[in-house]
């Protein structure tokens, strides 16, 4: 996981975490559920309340975005176990703190997760589903080739509005 890109002088590199760095992931999920909540099915409600050992289980399926040592970004990958769908793989998930925001932190994660799916025996498709109102995350889903496949109405509640999810994919 060699990309980078530089924000003043401290590279932004992208990696995965081990299981002892568990609490950053958690610290970052939880900023990204009460900062976007039209960007998760979860609440942050339904996740303060994980277990440590949830944590460190579902670290393992995310890569993340450091500053230095700080975690400024992630997203989400997923393999199917289930024989009929062991050749699609979800991502979900992403987040990057606002102060990191437009210097192409996102598209680096996503371009990884891409990769690593990409690389992966089997492997012929990739979900994702984004909230319609979510633009920026859209256009960037776009412009790495997904293509909406599909439309979810009233998927979220948020604040008593509902939100319509948009499905996408793209076949590598």
């Amino acid at each position: 996981m060699s990309n980078s890109i530089r924000k003043s002088s401290h590279p932004i590199s992208i990696t995965r975490l081990s299981a002892d760095r568990w609490e950053e992931y958690r610290k970052i999920r939880l900023e990204g559920l009460k900062m976007e909540p039209l960007a998760f099915s979860s609440s942050v409600t339904d996740e303060e309340k994980a277990p440590e050992s949830l944590w460190k289980e579902r670290i393992a399926n995310h890569i993340f975005a450091q500053k230095g040592s700080e975690v400024v970004g992630v997203i989400g990958l997923l393999f199917r176990p289930r024989q009929k769908q062991k050749h699609i793989a979800d991502i979900f998930g992403l987040f990057v703190k606002k102060e990191f925001r437009g210097i192409g932190i996102g598209d680096l994660l996503l371009k990884e997760a891409i990769k690593i799916a990409s690389s992966r025996e089997g492997i012929m498709k990739i979900e994702l589903g984004v909230i319609e109102d979510q633009k920026a995350a859209i256009a960037l889903y776009e412009k790495n080739g997904f293509q909406r496949v599909g439309k979810l109405s009233r998927e979220l509640q948020v604040n008593g509005k509902f939100h319509d999810e948009i499905l996408m994919e793209r076949l590598l």
